[in-house]
C-alpha cells in the first residue's frame, strides 16, 4: 500500500486577476457571434409528457411517474460550475440534501429524505449509477470519486425507497448520465478553473461518432488548497512546502465510454480510473466553530494534524451494458468489475485496504403501446460480489503502530425481482414491483483472537403506484413501497469493543413509506411540483464515537423513528429573458423508541439533517450574457441523539452569484467563459457535521467568500 507524502501538493495560488485580464482580451479577439447549444428553451417550460425518465428501470414519461422524480440535465448541471462538487449541479431538488465537507477524504454527505445523513464517508442508504454501473457496493456503501462532474450530461433522482426496484437503499437512487457524445467525427473540449482557497482543474473532453460507433474520452485534473489553517506546525509529523495548511488534495480523474452495434442492439462499455490524496482536518467544537470563528484545522496531540489524518487511494473499473431484443422480448445484461486501494490514517487507526468487487445485472422485458389494458411486465436478477481485505495498526504520530486487525471481508448480495405497469385507462396507470433480497456477510479474522464468523440478512420487498392525469398538464401520483438497508462492512468491522470479526448486535434497517404528490404546469411557463410523504423505520443505523476510539465512528440500532416530510419546487420562464426556481424540503425526522443505557431518546430530532431548507434561483440571460443569483437557506441541525441544548448547528443562508458568456465563438473556438462569487455575504457556517462525535467536535466548517473563474473552448 502507498505511503504518498501530502507535500508535493501545490501551495495556494490567487490568480484570479491575471486570468480576468485573459477572458478579457479573448473577448476582443473577434466579434462575437451565438453558437446554438443544447439548453432548455428559454421562452417556456418543458411539456412533462416529453420528459423521458429511465431511473424506474422502465422507460416513461415524468406525467407518467407514479413515484417522485426529479431529472436535471444539460447546462442546469455545467453552465457556470467549477467542477468543484456535486452539490454545485445537484441544486434545487426537493428531498436532496447534499453537505459539501470540503473535505476530499470523505466526500459529499448525500441524503433523500434524510435517509444517508448517518453517513462519515461516502453514501449510505441510498443506490448509485453511474452509466448504468452500480457506483454503490454489495454492502450499501456508495462512493462517487470516480464521478467526473465536469462530463455529466444528465442526472435523475427517484425520491423514496426503491427496494423493489434497486434492493439495498433506503431513501432513493441517484443515476448519472454522461454527457451524450455528439455528431461529428471529433470535437475537443478543454476547461480550465482557477479559484481562491487554491483551487485549479483543468478537463480535456474528446468525443465523436464514427459510422455506427460513438465515443467520449474525458481527462481532469483537480488540486485544492482548502482554507482549514494549522495553529501550530511542530504538529506536522512529515515536512512539507506549506504548514500554514491543513486539508490539500489532489485529484485525477480518466472516464472512457464507447457505444456500438453488436448483434440487434447496441453494446456500451465504460471504464474509469481516479487516483486521490487528501488531507481530513477533522470537526471543530461549537466554540471555535461560532465563538472564535476558527477555521483551524483539528489540533492536540490526538488531532487530526498530529496523526497526519489522510486518505490516499486509488480505484479501477470497467463496465459493459447489451441492450436489445432477444426472442421477443427486449433484454439488458450489464457486467462490471473493480478494484480499490486505499491507505487511510485516521487518529486512533491506520486503515489499508484492498477491495475487489465484480456484478451482473439481467432484466427481460415486453412492450406495451400504453393502450388502456395493456399491461408490461420486467423481470430480472442483480448478483454482486464485493470482497475487502483489510489491515489495521495503531496511529503513532502518523505511523503504523501495533497490528489490530486483519482480517478477510466478503459479501455476496442476490436479488431478483418482478415489476409490472399497467395502463388501466388512457388517465390512470399503475405500477408494481416484488423483489426478493438476500446478503450473506463473512468475515475471516486472522489474528490469534479469531472472531471469524457470517451475517445473512434477507428482506421481501413489495411497492406499488398509482398516477392519474387530471388534465393534459396536471398528475396526481400515489404509492407505498418499503426499504432495506443493510450495515456496511465496514460498519460491521467497527466494533466498539476495539475487537475483530464484525458486529453482532448491528442489525439492517427497515422501513415503509407512504406518498402523495402531483405535478405539473401552467400556461407553458410555469413548472410544479410538491409530494408528501410519511416513513416509519424500525432499527436506524445511529452514528456515535467513543472516548476509548476517539475518531471512529460507531453504529447501533435504535428502535423505532418516524419521518414526515414534505417537498415543493417551483420554476418560471418569464418574459425578457429571466427565469427562476424555488424548491422548499421539510424532513420531520423523531425518534419513537430509542434509549442507550438508561438515556431515552424518544420524541426526539434525528441528528445529521436540517428539518427545513429552501433554495432559490434568478437568472437573466440577454443574448450571450447570462447572470443569476443563487440563495440557500438552511435550518437547524441537531448534532446528537439526546439534542442537548448549544450543540446544535446553527441555521444560515448563503447567497452566490455568477456570470458569463455561454457558446459563442471566436475564430475557430465556441468559449463560454465566467466568473463565480460564493458565499458573497462572507456567513460562518457549518457546511457539515459529524453526528455523535465525541468532544463536541461536530461542526465542519465551510469557507468564507470565494472567488473563482473558468473558461472552456470546443473545437469540431
Amino acid at each position: 500500500m502507498r505511503g504518498r507524502s501530502m507535500c508535493t501538493i501545490p501551495a495556494r495560488v490567487n490568480v484570479a486577476h491575471w486570468v480576468v485580464a485573459v477572458l478579457i482580451s479573448i473577448s476582443t479577439l473577434s466579434p462575437w457571434t451565438p453558437e446554438i447549444a443544447a439548453q432548455e428553451p428559454l421562452d417556456s417550460v418543458i411539456p412533462l409528457d416529453s420528459i423521458v425518465v429511465n431511473v424506474l428501470r422502465s422507460t416513461v414519461g415524468l406525467d407518467r411517474a407514479p413515484y417522485a422524480v426529479s431529472v436535471s440535465s444539460g447546462q442546469a448541471l455545467q453552465l457556470g460550475n467549477t467542477g468543484f462538487s456535486l452539490d454545485e449541479a445537484l441544486q434545487g431538488i426537493p428531498g436532496l440534501q447534499i453537505q459539501n465537507r470540503y473535505n476530499y477524504t470523505v466526500g459529499e454527505r448525500i441524503s433523500i429524505r434524510g435517509f444517508g445523513a448517518r453517513s462519515q464517508f461516502g453514501a449510505r442508504g441510498i443506490k448509485i449509477l453511474v452509466d448504468g454501473i452500480p457506483a454503490t457496493m454489495a454492502d450499501g456503501q456508495s462512493t462517487l470519486d470516480h464521478l467526473d462532474i465536469g462530463s455529466l450530461g444528465r442526472a435523475e433522482v427517484l425520491r423514496g425507497p426503491a427496494a423493489a426496484i434497486y434492493g439495498n437503499g433506503g431513501g432513493g437512487v441517484l443515476s448519472f448520465e454522461t454527457a451524450a457524445a455528439p455528431d461529428v467525427p471529433v470535437r475537443q473540449e478543454a476547461k480550465a478553473v482557477l479559484g481562491e482557497n487554491g483551487l485549479m482543474r483543468f478537463q480535456s473532453t474528446t468525443s465523436g461518432t464514427q459510422g455506427g460507433t460513438s465515443y467520449l474520452v474525458n481527462i481532469s485534473h483537480l488540486t485544492y488548497d482548502g482554507f482549514r489553517t494549522v495553529a501550530d506546525s511542530s504538529l506536522f509529523v512529515e515536512e512539507r512546502a506549506d504548514s500554514s495548511l491543513y486539508g490539500l488534495a489532489t485529484r485525477l480523474n480518466v472516464n472512457g465510454q464507447v457505444a456500438l452495434e453488436a448483434g440487434a442492439g447496441q453494446l456500451r462499455i465504460t471504464a474509469n480510473f481516479f487516483d486521490l490524496a487528501g488531507e481530513s482536518a477533522g470537526g471543530l467544537n461549537r466554540t471555535d466553530m461560532y465563538v472564535n470563528e476558527s477555521l483551524n484545522a483539528r489540533g492536540g496531540g490526538f488531532g487530526n494534524v498530529a496523526k497526519n489524518a489522510r486518505k490516499d487511494l486509488y480505484q479501477g473499473q470497467l463496465g459493459a451494458t447489451w441492450s436489445g431484443p432477444v426472442g421477443g422480448l427486449n433484454a439488458e445484461f450489464t457486467g462490471w468489475g473493480l478494484f480499490r486501494r486505499m491507505d487511510n490514517p485516521i487518529p486512533p487507526r491506520i486503515i489499508d485496504l484492498e477491495r475487489n468487487a465484480f456484478g451482473v445485472r439481467a432484466m427481460v422485458s415486453t412492450e406495451s403501446s400504453g393502450d388502456p389494458g395493456e399491461v408490461a411486465l420486467r423481470a430480472g436478477f442483480d448478483l454482486d460480489f464485493q470482497r475487502d481485505d483489510r489491515v489495521e495498526h495503531s496511529n503513532v504520530a502518523g505511523k503504523r503502530g501495533a497490528l489490530t486487525k486483519d482480517q478477510f471481508e466478503t459479501v455476496a448480495a442476490t436479488g431478483v425481482f418482478l415489476q409490472s405497469t399497467a395502463t388501466l385507462t388512457e388517465q390512470i396507470s399503475l405500477m408494481g414491483g416484488l423483489r426478493y433480497d438476500r446478503f450473506e456477510f463473512e468475515v475471516d479474522d486472522r489474528l490469534p483472537a479469531n472472531n471469524s464468523g457470517d451475517r445473512v440478512m434477507d428482506e421481501l420487498s413489495p411497492t406499488v403506484g398509482l398516477v392519474v392525469e387530471a388534465s393534459p398538464t396536471l398528475s396526481i401520483f400515489g404509492n407505498f413501497a418499503t426499504s432495506l438497508a443493510t450495515p456496511t462492512t465496514t460498519e460491521l468491522a467497527n466494533t466498539p469493543e476495539g475487537g475483530t470479526g464484525f458486529n453482532p448486535d448491528l442489525n439492517p434497517q427497515t422501513g415503509n413509506t407512504g406518498e402523495v404528490g402531483f405535478r405539473g404546469q401552467a400556461n407553458n411557463r410555469f413548472g410544479f411540483e410538491m409530494s408528501v410523504f410519511l416513513t416509519n423505520l424500525t432499527n436506524e443505523l445511529v452514528p456515535f464515537e467513543t472516548a476509548a476510539q476517539d475518531g471512529r465512528v460507531f453504529h447501533r440500532n435504535s428502535g423505532r423513528s418516524t419521518y414526515k416530510g414534505l417537498e415543493a419546487s417551483v420554476r418560471a420562464v418569464l418574459p425578457r429573458g429571466v427565469s427562476g426556481q424555488l424548491s422548499y424540503t421539510l424532513v420531520d425526522a423523531k425518534f419513537d423508541e430509542f434509549s442507550v443505557e438508561g438515556d431515552v431518546f424518544d420524541g426526539n430530532f434525528v441528528p445529521g439533517l436540517a428539518r427545513n431548507r429552501l433554495e432559490g434561483l434568478l437568472r437573466v440571460t440577454q443574448g450571450p450574457w447570462y447572470g443569476e443569483v443563487r440563495g440557500d437557506y438552511v435550518g437547524r441541525i441537531e448534532t446528537r441523539d439526546d439534542n442537548a441544548a448549544e450543540t446544535f448547528a446553527k441555521p444560515y443562508t448563503l447567497w452566490n452569484v455568477r456570470t458569463g458568456l455561454s457558446g459563442q465563438r471566436v475564430g475557430n473556438l465556441v468559449v463560454a467563459p465566467f466568473v463565480s462569487l460564493t458565499n458573497i455575504l462572507d456567513e460562518v457556517y457549518s457546511a457539515a457535521v459529524a453526528v455523535n462525535a465525541y468532544g463536541g467536535r461536530f461542526f465542519e466548517p465551510g469557507p468564507r467568500r470565494a472567488f473563482s473563474v473558468g473558461l472552456s473552448a470546443t473545437l469540431q
